[in-house]
């Protein structure tokens, strides 16, 4: 099973993870790694390998690589989720911009598919639960 780490500013991870779980039940290898006011870009580095390291020893024993979603593209939660990228480039990938859709689909399909499909499908379906619901329902009327 493919790993899901949620890396974000304040505690916008550990509150998505809960709007998640209360959507599609308690998920195994799902975690989240919230930027406090005391965090460096080293502590969390450190936090991030923790979490990878963590999912290689997994409730199953196997994980086909973790996907890591954080919250704006050049923040401190992207550039340290990066430093993984180097450290293992097959088995780590990063999608920004995390919304709960985004969320929803790898939780969803990460067991379906191998790592790469997956943080394609999950960035299809971010973009696409991004809508105008004015729009939507005056179109309708």
């Amino acid at each position: 099973m493919i790993g899901v780490l949620v890396v974000t500013h304040l505690n916008i991870a550990t509150r998505m993870i809960e709007a998640a779980e209360r959507v599609i039940g308690k998920q195994e290898v799902l975690s989240g790694i919230d930027l406090t006011e005391d965090d460096s870009l080293e502590s969390m580095t450190a936090k991030i390998l923790e979490q990878v390291q963590r999912c290689s020893k997994g409730a199953s024993g196997s994980c086909g690589g973790i996907l890591i979603l954080t919250d704006l593209f050049g923040s401190t939660p992207t550039n340290a989720s990066l430093a993984q990228i180097q450290k293992s480039l097959d088995s780590v990938e990063i999608i920004t911009g995390v919304n709960l859709p985004m969320l929803l689909s790898a939780l969803s399909y990460r067991g379906r598919m191998p790592i790469s499909e997956l943080a394609q499908k999950v960035l299809a379906d971010g973009q696409k639960g991004i809508r105008n619901a004015k729009s939507i329902l005056l179109s309708k009327v």
